[in-house]
Parts: C-alpha cells; sequence; structure tokens
C-alpha cells in the first residue's frame, strides 16, 4: 500500500472534489479515476490535459511531461507555485537585464556561419541555460496566474 498520494490525486483534492464528481466532470468512471490515483493505470496525455483544465492544475502537464523520454529535455514545472516567491525569482534573475543584450548579441555572432565549432559550444550552452532558465520562470508565472486567480 502506498504511503503517499500522487499527483493526481493532490490536484484533485486541491480542487476540492470528491472522486465522484471529478469522474462527473472528466466523463469518466470512478473506477477509471481511482486507477489512474492509485497507479495502476498510466493517464494518456489527453487524460492529464483534462485533469489539468478540470482541477485547475495546469503543472499536472509538467508533472507528466517529465516522466517521457521526449519531454524530460525540457523540465516543466511540477507543482503550483508561489506567486511571491515567483516574483523574487524573477527579480533576482532580471538584475542584470545586459546580460539578454549579450545573450542575444553572442548567439547571433555564434549562428552568423550557421554551424557550432567546439570553441563555440560553451559558449552556446551557457547562453541556452540562461534562455531556458528564463523560459521556465515565464512558464512558473503562467502556471501562478491559472492556479490562484480566485476560483
Amino acid at each position: 500500500m502506498r504511503d503517499y498520494q500522487n499527483k493526481y490525486q493532490t490536484a484533485r483534492e486541491g480542487a476540492g472534489l470528491t472522486q465522484e464528481a471529478a469522474a462527473e466532470r472528466l466523463g469518466w468512471s470512478v473506477r477509471a479515476l481511482q486507477d489512474i490515483e492509485q497507479e495502476s493505470r498510466e493517464p494518456s496525455p489527453e487524460k492529464v490535459a483534462q485533469m489539468a483544465e478540470v482541477y485547475r492544475a495546469p503543472w499536472l502537464h509538467g508533472y507528466y511531461c517529465n516522466r517521457c523520454p521526449l519531454g524530460c529535455v525540457w523540465h516543466r514545472p511540477e507543482s503550483d507555485v508561489e506567486l511571491q516567491q515567483l516574483a523574487l525569482e524573477v527579480g533576482l534573475e532580471a538584475e542584470d537585464g545586459e546580460q539578454e543584450r549579450r545573450d542575444a548579441h553572442e548567439l547571433a555572432r555564434i549562428a552568423l556561419d550557421r554551424k557550432i565549432d567546439d570553441e563555440e559550444f560553451p559558449k552556446f550552452q551557457a547562453i541556452l541555460g540562461r534562455m531556458l532558465r528564463r523560459a521556465y520562470l515565464t512558464e512558473m508565472a503562467w502556471i501562478a496566474s491559472l492556479t490562484q486567480v480566485e476560483k
């Protein structure tokens, strides 16, 4: 027997729904929902998208996608986000606004010959890392906006 709730059950309960109410809103049987929550059945991407919408828990997409061999390349948020914490992180990230300009300039220089040579590759990886971090924070802001709007 599991000693923890899976993320799908946590999201459903966070939406204030019983299994019966959730199954009705989703158009599923209660048994199908129980199988997903008890981890005896893996939900399809479409079912995860339905749960994310009904439960107002867009972070479920990240929980699902980070386990997929294709999706694990891009680590997505897997939980609800506190807006204050996010604002602090974005503020700290934005302290060096000049870095974005330098990154854009260096990326253009690297791409000019349409190939990344061995000398350029470490610079490219560093730029990519900073860009992915900004994209991650942007997605976190989107999740926060969807989950923290009054229901």
